[in-house]
């Protein structure tokens, strides 16, 4: 089945083409003609209550076609299926499915933060201020009206997590401006403090705010410049309360009077604990940090909702359709017993850092739409109508009477048993209807299937060499820890993966969840930092990327424990500037080769076979052998039909690098982003991959690629991707397509295939840069060897 090439996100309201990804190329090819009187025709499907509903009217005929949605698409699932007709040697006419693509539409009315402003409005000079006084902060938005946004009021030279501690929040009015007031008193440093009550009041500090929503954030450019001048004592409201107050100013002041240097210490110690000391908001900043280890209060789980669905409710159940409404039977619908059970499950299931939180509740989230129901509604659905229907807050799901037939009901307790037998409570399965009565229940089997039911399988399998060793036999609870890294197999154990887009069911609101709770609530980036952040370069193998197109290899002496298969990539900008782009897994391999000619059938003998059945990705089976011998088999690239490539030992060995999906920098300065689309192949030459990101890093421009590698280094349906020395891409336009070769042509890529008629310059440094048949839907850009300078300390 061929392709078809288009947004699987088009923008609202906006013509958008989608094509037959080979259709040119088939054209234009005597082996693979186009058959005479051949006709594309191309409908859409809207998902109306899981099932496909035709769209009226939408037929459309030829190789490229437009469409348009509505805003009132937006999030709504549509699929798009081509059927090609034609006449057999019969001179009958056929009929066939050639493509299909899911796509879902997205508002056109994006939420921009617009300019963001700081100033002191009581005074004549607004960009100037004293401690003793407040300060007004607004953004102004677009298509942000009614929701929340963030402000970050800091210090200038204050660090990445210093100057996030404190939020303040304000909604957009109807105008689209959020404002917000800070009182500096609450946020200056300790140092500015130290130098406060000792009398220097010839320091003169900046202060900036930082609004932020979802993952957009701006900050104000003009800065307000605050003297201590004039400040002499402590903010007139916290003196005249001095006998009740028990905060910041006070406690810094007794301890001043002991010894200026021990104000510090007063701010460590209380940073390190979550110990509330009277009601100033300095406690409330410090109470409020990070997740790890620490209850939730019931005014964090009403926010946590409230982000997920807009508003503070519960287990209000779901409207249907036809006016009908699917009630939720949760006895106890108060926001304080889910907190309380919420927080006795995550301690007993270990369920106990901020990325194994996130992870779940995302989840839940989508499981239950965010504490909206505690089973699954009746529906077209087998499961749905079964005695062990999907209950609790991940669904907890028996099995089908007879497994082999998928026209059975899940009547067979299979899971509730195990819970039960787990919990020591067999009314589990006698009376299942308890797992979403019960808030105790619904609550503590989800965290039982996250920690203890849903595992990777052990390690010989098909999945662990797809996803790596370390994946090996984990519960959804251990992969947690990896952050970013397995959120989609994570998904993917969790509830199965869709046939149609080859991503996990519910793919979109798993990972858009996730995101917000990282980002808008957790606010993980601010409080832990980069997951490499830990490890230094001296801890760890790290690529340092230059600007200047020079790549080296730095080596330790020592590694450090749990960082020997990792490697550190490193890219230094033009002005010398340290960016840490990412942290890798490597492993090392046999060197593999395309062996010709290709095979026409599976010899036997074979030890292993491993099948996909992920639409759009080419390669269907993979077959190998004792020898290191690997058969690959299934749809051509560009050319069309199925092929089959094998691949052999080439002698030697190679190390490569399981490439981040997606991979994404961006700072002021440099932005580095990568996707895969319609591949498995997520592979690199470890070498190859630092250039690549080098790349990225020159010229700025997001890439879709198509793959590199596969695990063992076998690259069907490609012939030269061995060992991960080459990489597919999407055009851009001309211009950025010039723009990425260039600068891929700078890191050492020495190799270009590229469309007939594109007039493309070839760069300096290339070797071979051709023009391709093969090569119309997708740029191939590679070469056999990076030059790397490896420095060993």
């Amino acid at each position: 089945m061929k392709t078809i090439k288009g947004s699987t996100n088009p923008k609202a309201e906006e013509k958008t083409f989608y094509e037959l990804s080979d259709f040119i190329y088939q054209f234009e090819n005597p082996l693979f003609g186009k058959k005479e009187n051949e006709k594309h025709i191309w409908t859409l499907y809207k998902q109306v209550n899981n099932k496909w509903k035709q769209v009226s009217g939408k037929i459309k005929y030829g190789e490229k076609v437009p469409y348009t949605f509505g805003e009132k698409a937006v999030g709504i699932s549509f699929k798009i299926e081509v059927h090609t007709e034609s006449k057999n040697i019969l001179n009958k006419i056929e009929k066939k499915l050639t493509a299909s693509l899911v796509v879902v539409p997205r508002t056109k009315h994006e939420p921009v933060i617009g300019r963001v402003i700081l100033l002191n409005r009581n005074n004549a000079d607004v960009n100037k201020a004293t401690f003793n006084e407040s300060l007004s902060a607004e953004a102004r938005t677009s298509n942000l009206v009614g929701k929340e946004i963030t402000f970050y009021l800091w210090e200038e030279g204050a660090t990445e997590e210093k100057k996030y501690q404190k939020p303040k929040t304000a909604k957009v009015d109807k105008n689209g401006i959020a404002k917000i007031k800070f009182k500096l008193s609450e946020y200056a440093t300790p140092q500015t403090w130290m130098n406060f009550f000792s009398g220097n009041d010839n320091t003169t500090k900046k202060f900036f705010v930082s609004a932020s929503y979802l993952s957009k954030e701006k900050t104000n450019k003009t800065p307000v410049s605050v003297t201590e001048a004039q400040q002499q004592q402590p903010p007139k409201q916290q003196a005249e309360k001095k006998e009740e107050s028990t905060g910041f100013i006070e406690k810094a002041t007794n301890i001043i009077a002991e010894g200026i240097g021990k104000i510090g210490d007063y701010v460590e110690e209380k940073t390190r604990t979550a110990t509330s000391v009277g009601n100033s908001d300095i406690d409330k900043s410090i109470k409020s940090k990070c997740f790890c280890n620490r209850d939730f209060e019931e005014k964090d789980v009403r926010q946590l909702v409230k982000l997920l669905k807009g508003s503070e409710t519960i287990w209000e159940g779901q409207a249907l359709k036809g006016g009908k409404r699917a009630e939720c039977n949760i006895q106890d619908k108060s926001f304080a017993t889910l907190t309380k059970e919420l927080n006795s499950a995550l301690k007993k299931y270990n369920i106990n850092t901020c990325a194994k939180k996130m992870h779940f509740l995302a989840q839940v989230a989508e499981e239950t739409g965010t504490f909206a129901l505690s089973e699954e509604t009746k529906s077209d659905y087998l499961s749905s109508q079964s005695i062990y229907k999907g209950r609790g807050l991940l669904q907890l799901t028996g099995v089908r009477t007879n497994p082999k037939d998928s026209t059975t009901r899940f009547d067979n307790p299979g899971p509730y048993k195990d819970y039960a037998d787990y919990k020591g409570d067999q009314s589990i399965v006698q009376k299942p209807e308890i797992v979403a009565n019960n808030i105790h229940y619904c609550i503590d089997s989800g965290a039982w299937i996250w920690s203890v039911n849903k595992k990777m399988p052990k390690s010989p399998s098909s999945a662990v060499d797809r996803w790596g060793d370390e994946t090996s036999g984990k519960s959804l609870n251990e992969l947690a820890v990896y952050v970013d890294k397995y959120l989609e197999l994570i998904s993917v154990l969790l509830n199965g993966r869709n046939k149609n887009t080859g991503m996990p069911n519910g793919w979109e609101k798993r990972k858009s969840n996730y995101n917000l709770l990282k980002t808008g609530f957790f606010m993980y980036e601010k409080y832990h930092g980069k997951n490499s952040k830990s490890v230094t370069s001296k801890d760890i193998i790290t690529y340092h990327i230059f600007a200047n197109g020079e790549i080296e290899r730095h080596i330790p002496k020592a590694i450090k424990s749990g960082y020997e298969k990792k490697y550190k990539y490193i890219y230094h900008d033009k002005n010398e500037k340290e960016h840490e782009i990412c942290l890798v897994d490597w492993l090392e391999i046999d060197k593999v080769k395309r062996q010709k000619p290709n095979p026409t059938s599976i010899p036997n003998g074979y030890i292993s076979h491993e099948a996909f059945n992920i639409s759009g990705v080419n390669q269907k089976h993979v077959y190998k052998y004792s020898d290191g011998t690997v058969i690959a088999s299934g749809e051509a690239g560009e050319g069309g039909g199925s092929i089959k490539l094998k691949f052999v030992k080439s002698g030697g060995k190679a190390i490569i690098v399981k490439i981040p999906d997606p991979l994404n920098y961006n700072s002021e300065d440099i932005k580095i982003n990568l996707s895969f689309q319609n591949t498995i192949r997520k592979y690199m030459g470890r070498d190859h991959f630092a250039a690549l990101i080098g790349a990225l890093a020159e010229c700025g421009l997001p890439l879709v690629s198509e793959g590199s590698a596969m695990k063992d280094g076998t690259c069907f349906p490609s012939v030269s991707h061995t060992n991960g020395e080459s990489i597919d891409s999407d055009y851009y336009n001309l211009e950025n397509t010039q723009k990425y070769i260039n600068a891929m042509a700078n890191f050492g890529i020495t190799t270009f295939y590229y469309k007939p008629g594109m007039r493309l310059r070839k760069p300096t440094n290339a070797i071979t840069f051709r023009e391709d048949s093969h090569h119309r839907a997708h740029l191939h850009c590679g070469t056999s060897k990076i030059n790397i300078k490896e420095i060993k300390e």
